[in-house]
């Protein structure tokens, strides 16, 4: 199971882990810096030292003055035998010194009884503290060996002093830097559970608006798109409550007048024929508000199945013409062509806009007095197609609604027609428009050329 943690855990435990690395690296490159510097100022100044000694054969080596420039100061000499005996000075600390670093060093000298005739500088430590030392064969006294030394201890207790400060500054630093990014995670996380208590309301059905004063610009931009979503949320579930509304309104009719035809032949009170026939009648008409009520939910739902190629326009609106021949001639209705020359390609499922052309086109002809007019050109890099007929035309009032759903203007059947219309068209991205008069109306369909992504 994976263990899961809040954001301010997570944040903190980030940014604590991001300061430790830091502070870490920062003491290692300080730690190492100081050693450098402090083992290189001894080094110099031992090397100066022996330096003197190898070029000075009549005095067999002078120190040089101490440089107030280099923390280590001067270094200190003795000369001493191959075993380790001091030769000069033969008395140390002199009464002015209330440092003991001679002797502590001489001593500790004999114990380690290192190669005086090496040149290499070396350290060795004593009850003192620790010494940096380096040796050379003096020229005065053969056999014997100028011995020069650095007591380092002030040094590396600085060293010491500068890095407990450095770990207590880090350690106030952490601290502050911890409680800063609690700060700050308390102040995301709080408006985040705002936010997750608001979706839990919309889950249970509460569209309310939040109000809250988000300071942060992305909370306020995810703030402002769930009260949108929200909003939309609403509005389909109110389009949903009025759409079963609707239908079973749609189903009840049908499915009385079946119901009472079918008892009134149980009964003998009706003929028979007359009765069956308009069972027959009324099934049909259910059955296909039954099949536009589930079309029209897979367009909406975009689970239908599109098999989309590039085809010719005219010829499906040709098609679908020659299907509703038989009603044209028995209404007395001739259907005029407007088609351009050329092919008018577009990449489409023939079913999905079939569909559409036969809705237009059966509202047509419900309302055209003996004539309709289909076009298809293209035009300025769309594709516009419209059906008119030479009806008397829509009602002003009735304009607005005509493409929602269930809204049944006059000589209307069940109200979807239309809205499956404008679902399919902006399926394609396209939309779709009307225009009415004394004259009759025209419905035109205008669709894109570019291919969609």
């Amino acid at each position: 199971m994976v263990r899961r943690r809040s954001i301010r855990t997570r944040l903190v435990m980030m940014v604590a882990a991001l300061m430790v690395a830091a502070f870490v690296a920062v003491f290692a490159a300080f730690k190492l810096l100081i050693t450098n510097y402090i083992e290189n100022n001894a080094n110099e100044i031992l090397s100066t030292s022996t330096e003197y000694v190898r070029t000075d054969p009549k005095t067999g080596g002078t120190i040089p003055e101490k440089d107030d420039r280099k923390p280590a100061g001067k270094a200190e000499a003795v000369i001493m035998s191959e075993d380790y005996e001091v030769l000069f000075p033969t008395q140390r600390p002199l009464p002015f010194e209330s440092s003991n670093d001679f002797g502590d060093f001489t001593e500790a000298l004999k114990a380690e009884q290192p190669d005086l005739s090496s040149d290499e500088i070396r350290k060795v430590e004593t009850e003192s503290g620790l010494f940096y030392y380096t040796s050379v064969a003096s020229r005065n006294l053969p056999g014997g060996y100028a011995v020069f030394y650095i007591n380092m201890t002030d040094m590396y207790q600085l060293e010491t002093n500068l890095s407990r400060l450095l770990w207590i500054t880090m350690l106030v630093a952490l601290a502050g830097a911890l409680f800063a990014a609690s700060m700050i995670a308390a102040r995301i996380t709080g408006p985040i559970k705002h936010l997750s208590s608001f979706a839990r309301r919309i889950g249970d059905g509460d569209y309310g608006k939040l109000d809250e004063d988000f300071k942060d610009l992305e909370l306020h931009d995810l703030k402002n798109v769930m009260n949108d979503t929200t909003r939309k949320l609403e509005e389909y579930d109110t389009e949903q409550r009025v759409f079963f509304q609707n239908v079973s309104h749609e189903l009840r009719t049908p499915l009385q007048i079946i119901k009472n035809n079918a008892e009134g032949i149980e009964h003998d009170l009706l003929d028979k024929d007359r009765a069956s026939a308009l069972i027959r009648q009324e099934t049909d008409k259910l059955s296909e508000l039954v099949e536009d009520i589930i079309y029209l939910s897979r367009l909406e739902a975009r689970s239908r199945d599109m098999e989309q190629s590039e085809n010719d326009l005219r010829e499906t609106l040709s098609y679908t013409v020659e299907r509703y021949s038989t009603l044209l001639k028995r209404n007395g209705i001739n259907v005029r062509y407007d088609f351009q020359d050329e092919p008018v390609m577009f990449t489409y499922d023939e079913k999905s806009i079939e569909r559409a052309f036969q809705n237009l086109l059966s509202n047509a002809v419900r309302y055209a007095k003996d004539e309709i007019r289909v076009s298809c050109r293209e035009m300025d890099g769309r594709i516009v197609i419209s059906v008119a007929d030479n009806g008397k035309g829509i009602k002003e009032d009735e304009l607005p609604r005509i493409f929602d759903r269930f809204y049944k203007g006059e000589n209307g059947v069940h109200g979807i027609g239309l809205s499956i219309v404008k679902s399919i068209v902006n399926s394609y991205g396209g939309r779709i428009e009307v225009e009415t008069g004394p004259t009759g109306t025209v419905f035109t369909i205008f669709l894109s050329t570019v291919k969609r992504q």
